[in-house]
């Protein structure tokens, strides 16, 4: 029952004060709605887009090699990137130059804090966000609304142009690396050839293949034919008839089949001891050569890479000139006002309703 009269008290004190709260909060209204018609009308601009997969650098997926399957669209990693560069200063300063910002805040360039003072009021217009779907959000607010969107989409050509500088230039390093290998096998290549060349000529080696049967072949035939002339000789030295001039020419022939027999022999000789390096130097140089066409091949895939149009984000809205003002909400500014204006009347006619009886000269005076 106490409560009750206690409630009914804080009413009727309410009620005795109810056209000073009135008149209070229908002149902060008042006030409040005059004040923000003098606000300026704000407009947003938004693009939205998603990061491109880096996987499009990747080596494996640009040679075809990769175990797994290209993804179109970037993984947090890559939006974080874009956001990083969003954010940067770089594109700031960007779009501070091209829109002429200086002049469009009102900001004086001789100030030695000019760069500071509208970098400042830049970001507190200019917003980047990572939505709830993975997705970049860049926005931009501004009393111009064509300006507003002009930023914002120009804003996301220069993320877009810088990370695709950033992986161009990737792609530049991987092929000034591959060039240098190249260079480098083609140079030890030719080390190869000299030395497999030089040690042919060493040793009379035309073909490792088949030089090695050609000689045995040549060997038998030339046996066969010393071994035919040498048994006619002895059949003919054994018959009184046969004229010396014959004997003579016949030993001549087989001393000639001897030598050709013998120098056969020596350069299948000389053959089998350099068979093995010829095979070596060629089995290198076959390796080494079908190696370095392989990397030419993916020298030539790396500059088509290099050269085809590339992007780095994928489009999914381009920031249009916007038709509503953004802000001020100047139905809710008054209504705040005016709620607040309401509950700080009744806060301080409590208060002082409370409190009439006390003396603060003699509070004041300790008394």
């Amino acid at each position: 029952m106490e409560q009750k009269e206690n409630l009914l008290d804080l009413l009727r004190v309410l009620l005795q004060w109810k056209k000073p709260i009135l008149y209070t909060c229908i002149g902060i209204g008042l006030l409040t709605a005059l004040i923000s018609l003098l606000l300026p009308n704000y407009y947003q601009s938004t693009t939205i887009f998603y990061a491109a997969s880096m996987d499009q650098v990747k080596p494996g997926h640009i040679f075809g090699t990769a175990t797994t399957d290209t993804d179109f669209y970037g993984n947090d990693h890559d939006n974080d990137r874009l956001l990083t560069i969003a954010e940067s200063n770089d594109v700031a300063t960007y779009l501070i130059d091209k829109f002429d910002l200086y002049t469009h805040y009102d900001i004086d360039t001789t100030d030695q804090r000019a760069s500071y003072k509208v970098k400042k009021k830049f970001f507190k217009y200019y917003n980047v966000i990572k939505t709830k779907r993975d997705a970049i959000e860049l926005s931009m607010e501004d009393i111009d609304p064509v300006q507003s969107a002009g930023i914002v989409n120009a804003a996301r050509e220069k993320v877009d142009a810088i990370y695709t500088k950033v992986i161009r230039e990737q792609l530049g390093t991987l092929k000034k690396s591959m060039e240098k290998n190249i260079s480098e096998k083609e140079k030890r290549l030719q080390v190869i050839s000299d030395s497999l060349l030089a040690v042919k000529n060493r040793f009379g080696i035309y073909d490792a293949t088949s030089q090695g049967e050609v000689f045995a072949e040549q060997i038998l035939t030339s046996e066969s034919k010393l071994n035919r002339e040498n048994a006619k000789l002895k059949a003919f030295q054994q018959i009184s008839s046969i004229p010396k001039d014959t004997i003579t020419l016949l030993r001549a022939v087989v001393a000639g089949y001897k030598n050709e027999l013998q120098l056969l022999k020596e350069k299948q000789v000389l053959y089998n001891q350099g068979l093995s390096s010829v095979n070596v130097f060629e089995r290198e140089q076959k390796e080494l050569a079908n190696r370095l066409s392989f990397q030419k091949i993916n020298l030539n895939q790396l500059i088509a890479a290099n050269e085809t149009p590339m992007t780095g984000i994928n489009l999914i809205e381009t920031g249009d000139v916007p038709v509503m003002k953004s802000r001020p909400k100047r139905s809710i500014i008054v209504l705040s006002a005016v709620l607040l204006s309401f509950l700080f009347s009744v806060i301080g006619i409590l208060l002082f309703d409370a409190y009439k009886g006390v003396d603060w000269k003699a509070l004041w005076r300790g008394e």
